[in-house]
């Protein structure tokens, strides 16, 4: 993959990739928006030339590319497990008053996550993804959204050592996303080496936390 510099020395191909969901009916979260606050935030920090510039070459292979995805809720559509950096979009549900055991909530959870106790619903937080779906189901508003924001997972990659990105924000906002965008690009430039996925350079560092505490 070439990278070609303009007349302003800059380099014609971007050095990263968004990839989100459509909108659809399921989504939680403003896609559009979020994929213009990414776009504004790569162009405003010339992250394209650092990046090349850290390669050492204008040269890149398509393992270079910074990849960022955007899904819109839990069913992570845009595989946001195997980018870089990526979003999901959390509705977490609360608990109130008014539950008439009609068994709604349950029945549109698609993880089990619910159940109907004396005092009404329950959610297991520990299977609950957020999804929204049980407090758009609910008739009475017994169960009713609460906040809405991201969850930030990042270090996700495919390739010869395949990994899963890893959550490092269960819940955040617009600011606390670009605050951890900002601090993983950081790490990158830093502590990266020459072509280093971000993958490999948190399982490096990890590796290296480890022998250090033993």
């Amino acid at each position: 993959m070439q990278h070609k510099e303009n007349n302003r020395g800059q380099a014609d191909t971007n050095m990263y990739q968004i990839t989100r969901c459509r909108n659809c009916h399921r989504a939680i979260i403003d896609l559009d928006r979020m994929e213009s606050v990414f776009k504004e935030f790569f162009e405003q920090t010339d992250f394209t030339n650092k990046q090349l510039a850290r390669l050492g070459s204008t040269r890149a292979m398509p393992h270079h590319i910074f990849r960022v995805a955007i899904a819109g809720c839990p069913n992570s559509c845009s595989q946001p497990q195997i980018k870089d950096f990526a979003l999901q979009g959390q509705a977490v549900p609360v608990v109130g008053e008014g539950c008439t055991d009609c068994g709604r909530c349950v029945a549109a959870c698609p993880d089990q996550a619910i159940s109907l106790a004396e005092q009404g619903p329950h959610i297991d937080r520990s299977l609950c993804l957020n999804c929204g779906k049980c407090a758009q189901s609910c008739p009475t508003g017994a169960i009713a959204t609460g906040n809405i924001g991201y969850r930030v997972l990042r270090g996700g990659k495919l390739g010869r050592r395949p990994q899963l990105a890893q959550e490092v924000c269960s819940l955040t906002d617009e600011q606390g996303v670009l605050q951890w965008l900002q601090q993983t690009i950081d790490l990158l430039h830093r502590e990266g080496q020459p072509g280093e996925r971000l993958g490999t350079l948190l399982a490096r560092i990890e590796k290296n936390d480890e022998k250090h505490s033993t």
